[in-house]
């Protein structure tokens, strides 16, 4: 029996664009084909870091052709999300590439960071690291008490924009 092997990134981004194939990819993007086929075949083995072994050239003529930026692009082929300049990973609950272990504690602090990060605070990992050690002695209790206050602020908040006013 055959496996069927799962599509990489470039062959998503090939069909996204209505291409049924790499080649079809190689052409519309001007890149060689024997390397795109490399950058294929090294995505299916190693995941998508191994992106990093392209080229910045051919990176902008695949960014280009998805009609977008290449930091978005390289977004989306390694699977960040950014929020406010925050490189967040949910799966792996890390932040700027900083793994965070608990869930609350990881999202209290996603929730200040992108609060804090409307005026324009983009934190280090050092930044991150620190922040965590600092935290590392709340009580869990008081960290979820912190929790159900903010939700119950925003409930009350949304309830009290859907209230309209007395018409005199």
């Amino acid at each position: 029996m055959f496996k069927l092997s799962k599509k990489t990134k470039l062959e998503e981004l090939a069909k996204s664009q209505g291409l049924s194939s790499t080649k079809q990819l190689a052409d519309a993007t001007n890149i060689p084909q024997g390397t795109l086929g490399r950058y294929n075949a090294n995505l299916r083995k190693n995941g998508p870091k191994s992106i990093y072994q392209a080229t910045i050239e051919n990176i902008v003529k695949l960014a280009e052709f998805a009609h977008q930026t290449p930091g978005e692009l390289l977004d989306w082929l390694l699977n960040v999300e950014r929020d406010n300049g925050l490189v967040v990973d949910r799966e792996n609950q890390t932040i700027q590439g900083v793994p965070i272990e608990n869930h609350l504690v990881f999202e209290e602090l996603l929730d200040a960071l992108l609060a804090n990060g409307n005026m324009g605070y983009i934190p280090t990992p050092e930044d991150i690291n620190k922040i965590l050690v600092e935290w590392s002695d709340i009580p869990k209790a008081t960290l979820n008490k912190i929790r159900k206050n903010y939700i119950d602020s925003v409930k009350y908040e949304l309830a009290k924009s859907q209230i309209k006013p007395d018409r005199k």
